[in-house]
């Protein structure tokens, strides 16, 4: 499902258990339909389950570019999805792994956040993440022998909007651009703008791009096919079904405020629409739904063409 539909989707199961109505049935309705896979419950339900280790390293790898002796092999994850767990929203990322590279070398933590909305301290957030989880590294005493650590953020914002790239590192670096500290690395994968720009990015056949877009065709609901000979893919395909996900889960997956208000904007338009049709002036409609009358009118003048 998209983001759109999934809210609806959220938004039907609440108000069904509200009325008293089978949850269970509605979600049996849509069970062959995939979850909107970057929803931070859905999300962390996937990658952070140790059954699903294999994928989220293949993604983790494709968002670092990691290749050859570089890439994670020895994955651990760290706050893992415990079947039966109810959804919550806390500070913490939506998943954490670590990777264990053998004696004398320094082990990875890797560090996954999902961001649709842009806001003023969402970069505050991401430092923050950096801190916390650098500062987790030495314990008190001892001297500061520091992992490598990778922060990824999926983010539907450009964080650099006037650059052509849609993935970015960002490491600790001097004014001539060298390197002072390569263990810690903040890599920040601007969907939106891959779509946005897809043209530009037709040929782009890295691991990353094949990832962005399998995602997209399952949150579409699209034709799978061109994706379904990959292992990795086949499995976020199964993992992606509604059915996969109790009805009890699901009542506490959360949509964003946002998601909230269009349901209810555009829940006022088509009572606007159908006023508009009963012949209702604009003013009553604009006093009964709250909508712009310019709004109201546009509707109307769409309604004669």
């Amino acid at each position: 499902m998209t983001k759109e539909k999934f809210a609806k989707f959220l938004m039907e199961l609440r108000q069904a258990n509200d009325n008293g109505q089978d949850i269970d049935a509605i979600v049996k309705r849509h069970e062959h339909e995939n979850a909107y896979i970057y929803n931070d419950g859905i999300f962390k339900k996937i990658f952070a389950s140790e059954k699903n280790i294999a994928l989220t390293t293949d993604l983790v790898n494709a968002a670092l570019n990691l290749v050859g002796s570089d890439r994670i092999e020895n994955p651990q994850l760290v706050n893992t999805f415990i079947p039966g767990e109810l959804g919550y929203r806390g500070t913490e990322p939506d998943l954490l792994m670590i990777n264990d590279r053998g004696e004398g070398v320094p082990r990875d933590r890797i560090s996954i956040e999902v961001q649709h909305k842009d806001y003023a301290l969402y970069t505050d957030r991401l430092v923050l993440y950096v801190a916390r989880l650098t500062s987790n590294m030495a314990k008190k005493g001892t001297d500061a022998n520091l992992e490598n650590l990778h922060v990824v953020s999926f983010q539907f914002f450009d964080a650099f909007p006037e650059s052509s790239n849609y993935c970015h590192t960002v490491q600790l670096r001097n004014q001539e651009q060298q390197v002072y500290f390569n263990k810690q690395t903040v890599t920040i994968v601007e969907v939106q703008k891959f779509f946005r720009e897809q043209a530009k990015f037709a040929n782009d056949n890295s691991r990353l791009a094949q990832w962005l877009r399998a995602i997209d065709t399952l949150n579409c609901d699209a034709d799978f096919s061109s994706f379904s000979a990959d292992s990795m893919f086949k499995v976020l395909q199964n993992e992606a079904k509604i059915c996969n996900f109790s009805s009890r889960y699901l009542m506490t997956v959360d949509m964003s405020d946002f998601d909230k208000v269009m349901i209810k904007y555009e829940a006022f338009l088509d009572v606007a629409r159908r006023m508009l049709a009963d012949g209702e002036p604009v003013d009553k409609i604009h006093e009964y739904t709250q909508l712009p009358e310019k709004v109201i009118r546009d509707l109307s003048e769409k309604s004669k063409s």
